[in-house]
């Protein structure tokens, strides 16, 4: 597991380092033209077209190995904090501790303008922090926090939310799920086991999730389950329901994930596919009350 989830990392550290150098590649140009010309000296700088443009494509993957390890290291044996928010500083610290005073050194002793200077500091900073983010998100998961405000009382939210149709209702478009006409019409019960076979945005091939209800508090009106999939490691997931005044209420998802090396894309499509889901519950909110009030 040490050795897969290290694999990972290294992956998601070289992939984020080579993305943001080809970014700034093809950046630069643009907004500091004045750079190129100056690499044109070969009496200063090595030709770009000679081992120097090889080296600089695969030393992201080179890097990565000690990058990662560092990294998992103080996550194993020390209290650094996880996460994205770890990944951050400890990308931040190599920075600062690595890298920095070698560019300040290289400035005092060679030739070279501040402008190009500046150009790879800003880059590799950009580098550093992308991976540590990236690493962070694979090693520990990252959690999505979205919440909404409805125009409907939290009780009324709280009876929709733990039926069968609603959920349906705000997944379509997103997730084709089978087989749901066996499923209860209350769908969110203590202890229940939902064995799904979903397809996401009704394409491609069919996958397992398993959704385990945890709990079901109707006091705190609040649901919590413990899900996983084949493509993904942990999905933890609370939805809460909160009374606001003028018979308002705020509804809240708090999901914490995991998918290894797949984290971010996944985190992504959380972030989307939960926003997307709020805004179908508050229209499905409105339609109903449209039909109470004719």
């Amino acid at each position: 597991m040490k050795l897969r989830q290290w694999c990972s990392c290294c992956v998601a550290v070289g992939i984020s380092m080579f993305l943001v150098g080809v970014v700034f590649y093809f950046l630069i140009p643009f907004i500091a033209p004045g750079i190129k010309p100056q690499y044109e000296n070969l009496a200063l700088y090595r030709d770009w077209k000679g081992w120097t443009s090889t080296y600089m494509l695969i030393h992201p993957l080179i890097y990565a190995p000690v990058f990662a390890a560092v990294f998992l290291k103080l996550r194993h044996e020390t209290s650094f904090p996880a996460g994205i928010k770890g990944g951050f500083i400890y990308g931040a610290s190599v920075f600062c501790v690595g890298s920095l005073p070698v560019f300040l050194l290289a400035f005092a002793s060679f030739q070279v303008s501040v402008e190009i200077m500046l150009s790879w500091i800003v880059q590799n900073l950009c580098q550093y922090l992308a991976a540590g983010v990236a690493i962070g998100a694979v090693a520990d998961g990252v959690t999505v926090r979205l919440s909404t405000q409805l125009p409907a009382s939290a009780g009324d939210v709280w009876g929709y939310l733990l039926q069968k149709e609603t959920f349906l209702y705000i997944i379509r478009g997103w997730l084709t799920v089978k087989n749901t006409d066996t499923w209860q019409a209350t769908l969110f019960l203590p202890a229940t086991t939902l064995v799904m076979q979903i397809r996401p945005f009704g394409i491609g091939p069919v996958s397992s999730h398993i959704v385990h209800v945890i709990r079901v508090d109707h006091a705190a009106r609040e649901i919590e389950t413990e899900e996983n999939g084949q493509f993904v490691t942990s999905w933890n997931h609370q939805m809460r329901v909160e009374t606001l005044p003028e018979n308002q209420s705020r509804y809240t998802d708090s999901i914490h994930l995991k998918a290894g090396l797949l984290t971010p894309p996944v985190w992504l499509f959380a972030c989307l596919f939960y926003r997307s889901r709020q805004r179908r519950l508050r229209t499905l909110l409105a339609e109903n009350d449209r039909v109470q009030k004719p």
